[in-house]
């Protein structure tokens, strides 16, 4: 797989472009701004890390998690997705461009890789939450594996709500922290890309273990600090774009943040395929990039090492795709 698969460049290009004027728009300067404790540890030991779009970040000087810090007010970021051109973009014109090769190319491996974790474990899956379900495709994949599953997409884009209806899911037109009615009903919670996205991650994480029998497991995949792209490109990487992505936690600072929602058996693995694909077309744009750095140039610039390299980073944790799974206790919330 490659970066130009699934993030087209003249899309992904416009795409970002309107998220830098909606951060302008929706974020003017002189707004309040307040700063945080860490979104993965709950440390108040940050100092500053970097500025993009008019936000500054904070480095966790205690898990080394990124965070978007000081931070507007809810408000402001419920009133961003509410009127966001980025956001409509993304789901009028972006991701229906893309939606059958992240089909071919994310989604069914996804499927397979997931249930695969599910089978190791001895986890039946008859009952699956996908919040932040989009379009429905990884519900939609997951269906023609367990045909018998009973398939729940939370979803609070209207738009994306009737597109998951048509597919024929049982649909929860909410954020996930307005679900009601729906504790402790799913063997298995997925929520892919949504984490990077939310403003208090602790009480998103609480409320995703809160849809989970007890015993069954809760998994995020997201974006995450210690991967190779991410540290190599820093604000010049095209990950860290405010006001969309906000929290990117290291592999420890997951850890302690599963922890401190109350889940158990904590696994944190970097699956991801990009990273080295993201770093050599950044490069190609601007070599600057990759000034003084004549060994990573040489190493990026043979194909055969470059995906060796690639391999090494997933296999030490070291992408920044991330998949986090937990178990609920049966004593959670006690």
């Amino acid at each position: 797989m490659r970066e130009e698969d699934i993030r087209p460049e003249a899309l992904a290009r416009r795409y970002y472009e309107l998220s830098a004027q909606d951060a302008d728009r929706c974020f003017p300067a002189g707004q309040e701004r307040l700063a945080i404790p860490c979104v993965g540890c709950g440390s108040e030991d940050a100092g500053p890390a970097l500025e993009k779009n008019g936000f500054a970040y904070s480095r966790c000087g205690d898990c080394g998690t990124l965070y978007q810090s000081p931070r507007p007010s809810i408000g402001a970021f419920e009133a961003f997705y509410r009127d966001s051109e980025s956001s409509n973009y993304w789901s009028d014109v972006f991701f229906p461009a893309v939606a059958e090769v992240r089909r071919e190319k994310i989604f069914r491996p996804r499927v397979e890789r997931l249930a695969a974790i599910c089978e190791a474990q001895g986890q039946p899956v008859e009952s699956i939450v996908d919040v932040g379900a989009g379009f429905g495709i990884f519900l939609d994949e997951w269906r023609k594996r367990y045909p018998a599953a009973r398939c729940i997409a939370v979803e609070p884009s209207a738009h994306l709500a009737a597109e998951c209806r048509a597919k024929g899911f049982e649909v929860v037109e909410e954020i996930a922290e307005n679900v009601v009615g729906y504790d402790g009903v799913a063997d298995l919670v997925a929520c892919f890309e949504v984490l990077e996205h939310v403003y208090q991650p602790l009480d998103f994480l609480r409320t995703l273990t809160s849809l989970a029998r007890p015993g069954g497991f809760v998994f995020v995949s997201t974006l995450g600090v210690d991967g190779f792209d991410i540290q190599t490109l820093w604000e010049k990487s095209n990950a860290i774009f405010p006001p969309h992505h906000i929290n990117f936690l290291s592999v420890a600072g997951f850890e302690r943040l599963f922890a401190r929602a109350g889940l158990a058996d904590v696994a944190v693995t970097t699956p991801g395929q990009l990273d080295v694909d993201i770093v050599r077309n950044a490069a190609a744009k601007d070599p600057t990039i990759l000034d003084g750095q004549r060994f990573l140039s040489e190493l990026l610039a043979d194909d055969g090492r470059a995906a060796a390299f690639q391999r090494f980073l997933a296999d030490n944790r070291l992408s920044s795709h991330c998949w986090v799974i937990g178990r609920r206790p049966e004593n959670w919330g006690n």
